[in-house]
Order: structure tokens, then sequence, then C-alpha cells
């Protein structure tokens, strides 16, 4: 009787450990969409797509791994369904060193370098006197667009 209770012990803590990997890859799959980060975020995706990258989601350019990026969505969501911050007002981190790798691994690939060595110099100057991209450009958001946001403007889930 005692292999019996610990063959269905380990059977279903299986079976459990499964569903909750398989929730958890579903889950992680639907957040990273931008029809998800536009619940809060609406007033930062008009000016999105408005700007110079409207084909790059939010992803592409907002991300630092998904381990770190969904532990602090989690965050972020319950934080905000809480009333504890405005997802349009908050101080949470925006990976802005990530940001900018991104940037560049974007505008720096190999095939625009081998064509304009010139822009690689060019920026390689420029990066001297500042640490990210966008101390000179802005990073795809109309700005004019995005501030026309209001605090406490959100879509409840």
């Amino acid at each position: 009787m005692e292999k019996i209770s610990s063959k269905l012990w380990l059977i279903g803590g299986t079976v459990i450990v499964v569903v909750l990997v398989v929730a958890a890859w579903g889950m992680a799959r639907q957040t990273s969409k931008d029809n998800f980060c536009v619940t809060c975020h609406a007033y930062e995706k008009v000016s999105w797509d408005h700007g110079k990258h409207p084909e790059v989601g939010c992803i592409a350019c907002h991300t630092k791994g998904v381990v770190r990026d969904k532990t602090a969505g989690m965050r972020k969501v319950f934080l905000t369904l809480t009333d504890q911050v405005d997802p349009h007002h908050d101080n949470l981190p925006s990976y802005k060193d990530k940001i900018n790798d991104n940037c560049i691994a974007c505008h720096f690939e190999e095939e625009r370098v081998a064509l304009m060595p010139f822009f690689k110099e060019r920026h390689d100057e420029y990066r001297k006197h500042t640490e990210v991209c966008m101390g000179c450009h802005e990073a795809g958001h109309v700005i004019k667009l995005r501030d026309l946001r209001q605090p406490g403007v959100r879509l409840r889930i």
C-alpha cells in the first residue's frame, strides 16, 4: 500500500509541475504581446505608432530577459491593480541600459556598418559625449503625444 501512495504522489507531483510550466509558458507568451502592454500604456502605444519605429513591438526594446522581465512585470501588474502605482507615472525600471543595447543591435548590424563605415565612426565619436542613444535621438515615441497621458486613466482588467 505504501508503494502505491508513493507512486501517486510522484505522478501527482509531476502532473502539477507540468501544468504549472505550461501555464507559465502560456502567460509569458500572452504578456509579451503589445496588446497586453497597451492595457495600461495606451498613450505610449499611440506615441509609438506615430513615431519612427511603429513596426517594432514593445518587447523588442523593453526587455532584459524572460525571467527578469516577467518577475518585474508581475510586480508592476500587482502594484497597478492594487492602486499602489499609476502605470503612466511609476518609478519602476525600464532597463534603459538594455534599451540602448537593443538600439545598437538593430542600427549597427554588420551589413549597415560594412556598407557605411562612416556611420559607425561618426557614432563612435558621438558616443564619447553621451552614454545612451536617447542622448541625441528620440527613441521612437513621439514625446508630445506620450505626454498627453492623464494620471489615473487606465483600463481595468
